[in-house]
């Protein structure tokens, strides 16, 4: 069964500039938040239908200038990832994330990944306060918490599956096993181009896609298979290598929605285009 998305709502924010080279996200959109009763791998029980914490969202993460962190965002000053984003010891406001325009940005889509609607971070640099909305939610627990290797990876793939190196706005569906995304179809979003997976945190950075059943199909410039300057990711299985049969299926029923492992990466975020 398809969701029914009704309109998209807009949540608002400037254009996100991160790096390995990673740089300007544009604003995210949701089709429907996920359930909070959605059981593990993002397969819905108790009655919630499984479609229902898959995620429509705006990419144009641009990777051609921005935030440089050439070295992975853990080694940002200011950031910790055995402690909480809420507090100072996990996020200071003194940090390039806080101090800077484009660290600020980054900083938003960060937190729009990793955090749930409905949750919001604050933030004060210079006496002027700064607040970052949750979205998606691939991991709430760095709210108050650390950011284990999961986590990591959860936010990396999530942020990674947003590049579009020309910043153009255009619409994706995503789907991976986590409760916050699911599995499903929709017949708006035909075309599977690929998934993304790695951890943007680590030194150096690890950032990795592999083509989707129709990757190159009606490309996007800006994204994979289609015309990209600076891309900040890899073909983990070199030029033009696909997903599929290396890395392993969602589960049956839904195999052909994508997949939720690649070579030992088990945080990996599909997306579909129109």
């Amino acid at each position: 069964m398809l969701p029914s998305l009704g309109r998209p709502r807009e949540v608002g924010a400037p254009p996100l500039m991160f790096a390995l080279a990673v740089g300007a996200l544009l604003p995210v959109y949701a089709g429907c938040d996920a359930p909070s009763d959605s059981g593990a791998g993002g397969q819905g029980k108790g009655g919630i239908e499984i479609s229902t914490g898959e995620i429509e969202t705006m990419n144009g993460l641009k990777s051609i200038n921005g935030f440089k962190v050439a070295n992975g965002l853990e080694s940002v000053s200011g950031l910790d990832l055995s402690a909480g984003l809420s507090g100072g010891t996990g996020l200071s406001g003194s940090s390039s994330f806080i101090a800077t325009a484009d660290g600020r940005t980054t900083l938003t889509y960060l937190v729009r990944c990793a955090l749930p609607a409905g949750h919001t971070l604050s933030k004060t640099n210079a006496g002027i306060a700064y607040s970052f909305s949750g979205e998606v939610g691939l991991a709430p627990e760095w709210e108050t918490g650390a950011c284990d290797q999961t986590c990591q990876q959860w936010v990396s793939a999530c942020m990674l599956a947003l590049v579009n190196t020309t910043g153009r706005h255009v619409s994706l569906w995503t789907v991976g096993q986590h409760k916050a995304l699911g599995w499903g179809s929709n017949a708006a979003y035909p075309y599977q181009e690929g998934s993304f997976f790695g951890n943007i945190f680590t030194s150096p950075p690890s950032a990795y896609y592999c083509g989707g059943r129709d990757y190159g199909v009606h490309p996007i410039d800006g994204r994979i298979g289609g015309t990209q300057t600076e891309a900040p990711y890899t073909n983990i299985y070199g030029a033009g290598g696909r997903c599929t049969p290396v890395c392993t299926p969602a589960d049956i029923p839904y195999a052909s929605d994508g997949v939720k492992a690649c070579s030992g990466w088990n945080a990996v975020v599909t997306v579909w285009h129109q």
